[in-house]
């Protein structure tokens, strides 16, 4: 025993020295000690890594580059957890190759994500074509942006809203919320910006709503309430894209739940609609008018014109045209993948280094040509048409929450245009498909007709929630 202890203190006493000396190889060693360990505990593995991406990932968005003005190649703790999950990822697909397990849930869905990886291909091979050893370095960067799918249980998903939304509330109770518009306390919990808080929350709003009519009294009053208090944040947060992507969620739900439910669902959903809407407006109609009131298409147009940026929808318009005019220079393939914040002319002054596009189909475009935002739109389109037609089967309950996840992904998605940057906000990304896979794991129904019914993993749990890529 003794000995053992002795053997475990040199162990570490060389790690320490290592890592005083040279940080890499410390980070290899550590590196090799968790492959181990994931490689000897797979499922506890999994499910501490699922906890840790749905749960602490939330929280981590505040040491994001936006946030502290770090350059994009800075380390910090959002990035050695990426970082980590990737590596988690990896070892964990060896153990599901070696089972023979599936590493994906189904064909349809491993389809469309084929398209998501043409996409960022295209643009890393574009830059490193253009622009050599730097582009390349910077599409690296890029390319491991890759959404990783790992959900296990709803209880993950609500723990990672406690510390954004208490940090939320904290920051309306003491007006230390983001400042930077002149007579705002625009709230913003741990997350980098207003705008990634807002979204953040959405999905979660549609959720309990989408579910209500479907869920037992007891539990009715709780959800109406958890919506209820989360829009109220996401007015606070003075975000016009989470305020546009919410009214668009709640906009195609009713629409989606007709698909299962008939007009009864329709007319269900619509009601719920305009009572949400009716009620937000009494509350908070004058805040939201006000926050809209200089939104004019065609006076912005004529400003973005001639360079005049009043406000952050003309200075989005401008950014989106000097983007997109760069763009046309290599409009098949684009200039690189991560080549936005080094080519656009746009920089921000505190911190010296280009501003991002504001909208993922402007950045595919940019860094990825024609061809690869057609990849990912095929993406997108693939993958909420996955997720729309696993919610046509199995219990109304479960089909209700799942149109819910289909109605955020189509809103963040499509419906805003890109200007959600769905394809930037890690914990989003997270969060969305930690919901669709719990909303369409295997339980004896949610089977698409044609595919094959994956088979349960050791730990009873099904691939569609077991899968790590």
């Amino acid at each position: 025993m003794q000995r053992t202890l002795a053997s475990w203190a040199a162990v570490v006493a060389a790690l320490a020295a290592l890592a005083a000396a040279l940080p890499p190889i410390a980070a290899v060693c550590v590196a090799l000690a968790v492959g181990s360990a994931v490689w000897r505990w797979p499922e506890a593995a999994l499910e501490l890594t699922v906890f840790a991406v749905l749960a602490i990932r939330p929280s981590l968005d505040v040491f994001s580059t936006r946030r502290l003005g770090l350059s994009e190649f800075a380390v910090n703790p959002a990035v050695v957890f990426g970082v980590a999950v990737l590596w988690v990822a990896a070892v964990l697909a060896l153990t599901r190759a070696r089972t023979g397990r599936p590493l994906w849930p189904s064909r349809a869905l491993l389809r469309a994500h084929w398209w998501l990886f043409a996409a960022y291909g295209i643009a890393f091979v574009s830059g490193a074509r253009l622009y050599g050893a730097t582009g390349a370095a910077t599409g690296v960067r890029e390319l491991i942006r890759d959404p990783r799918r790992y959900a296990r249980g709803w209880v993950y998903l609500v723990l990672g809203t406690v510390v954004p939304v208490a940090t939320a509330l904290m920051q309306w109770a003491t007006g230390t919320g983001d400042r930077y518009a002149v007579g705002l306390n625009r709230l913003q919990g741990t997350f980098s910006h207003p705008s990634s808080l807002g979204p953040y929350l959405v999905p979660f709003i549609l959720f309990a709503l989408g579910g209500l009519a479907h869920s037992r009294r007891s539990t009715q009053l709780a959800r109406a309430a958890w919506a209820a208090g989360l829009t109220w944040l996401v007015v606070q947060t003075y975000s016009r894209t989470a305020l546009l992507v919410l009214v668009s969620g709640l906009a195609v739900l009713p629409f989606l739940n007709a698909r299962r439910f008939g007009w009864a669902g329709l007319v269900r959903g619509l009601v719920v609609v305009v009572l949400v809407a009716g009620l937000g407006w009494w509350v908070a109609g004058d805040m939201i008018a006000r926050r809209f009131a200089d939104i004019s298409l065609g006076p912005a147009l004529e400003a973005a014109r001639y360079g005049g940026a009043e406000n952050s929808f003309i200075w989005r318009l401008i950014n989106w045209g000097g983007l997109i005019s760069l763009g046309l220079e290599h409009r098949y393939t684009g200039h690189g993948a991560g080549m936005t914040t080094v080519q656009n002319p746009l920089v921000d002054q505190n911190t010296g280094i280009p501003f991002n596009a504001h909208d993922d189909f402007v950045r595919f475009f940019f860094e990825a040509g024609g061809l690869g935002l057609l990849c990912y739109l095929v993406y997108g389109a693939l993958l909420c048409a996955w997720i729309v037609a696993r919610a046509r089967t199995g219990s109304a309950e479960r089909a209700a929450g799942a149109y819910a996840v289909a109605a955020a992904w189509i809103a963040l998605f499509f419906l805003t245009a890109g200007t959600a940057e769905l394809s930037l906000q890690t914990a989003v990304q997270y969060e969305l498909y930690g919901m669709a896979g719990l909303l369409n794991t295997a339980d004896g129904s949610a089977v698409i007709v044609g595919e094959p019914r994956a088979p349960r993993s050791s730990a009873g749990l099904s691939p569609s929630l077991t899968t790590c890529l």
